[in-house]
């Protein structure tokens, strides 16, 4: 992703908050937009319509279905998070934090989880999009960490993500592993483009971003961010902990 470890911070001392990191955060970043949960109508359709927009520039699958909400956009496990630039307080971003709690994981009907993974607590990462014209790098990356700070939250253990070409490149770089040892598959809920299943570990990310990827290690752990302001209550309501 090609993060920095100084542009557009602020150090300071060790800071003191309630958060779930296994380190402190030594720095401060405002950022331009600001993230948080989904809750009412008007909001949805804000997030559906850049999500929308996002595929159909992209031209990916299953595009135009998504001019409309889902039906798992509301279910009552389900997290959307919208991104909203301060400035004008447009939606400039969102993706959907989808567990298996109640039922499986959208890509488990074309690729079944292997045997170790099974019963365990996983949530999908899904329909991330991102406005045109926007600083899509940062959006994607407050995007991300808001989704591993709910999942850690939660007690999420394992994080997937089925993604084309080249979406499956920012999750590797995240440190996604591949689930399926570079097979791909086509999912009934995209089809017409083959997909790689990825899956990050929730207790082995922090390492392996403290030492394969350190600008990224900064970001998501060493930072803290204001601006990706999500309601404790509202996370547990629909994920417990």
């Amino acid at each position: 992703m090609g993060f920095s470890d100084q542009e557009g911070l602020i150090l300071s001392e060790c800071l003191v908050e309630e958060r779930p990191y296994s380190s402190c955060a030594t720095t401060t970043q405002g950022l331009p937009f600001e993230v948080s949960i989904v809750t009412t109508a008007s909001e949805l359709e804000e997030a559906v319509a850049v999500r929308s927009s996002a595929y159909e520039r992209h031209n990916a699958p299953g595009a135009a279905k998504l001019r409309e909400a889902e039906a798992d956009d509301s279910r009552p496990d389900v997290v959307v998070l919208i991104a909203r630039q301060k400035l004008d307080g447009r939606a400039i971003g969102t993706i959907r934090v989808q567990p298996n709690f109640a039922e499986p994981m959208k890509f488990e009907r074309s690729a079944p989880l292997p045997a170790h993974l099974k019963g365990r607590r996983g949530a999908e990462l899904m329909r991330l999009g991102v406005a045109n014209g926007t600083p899509g790098r940062m959006v994607t990356a407050a995007l991300a960490k808001a989704s591993y700070l709910i999942c850690r939250k939660s007690g999420v253990e394992h994080i997937y993500v089925a993604g084309r070409r080249p979406v499956d490149a920012i999750y590797r770089s995240y440190q996604f592993d591949d689930l399926l040892d570079g097979r791909k598959v086509e999912l009934s809920y995209a089809p017409g483009a083959l997909h790689s299943i990825l899956c990050l570990p929730v207790r082995d990310a922090e390492e392996r971003w403290r030492t394969r990827n350190f600008g990224l290690y900064s970001f998501m752990v060493l930072t803290h961010h204001a601006d990706i302001a999500l309601d404790d209550q509202e996370i547990h309501r629909r994920l417990g902990s």
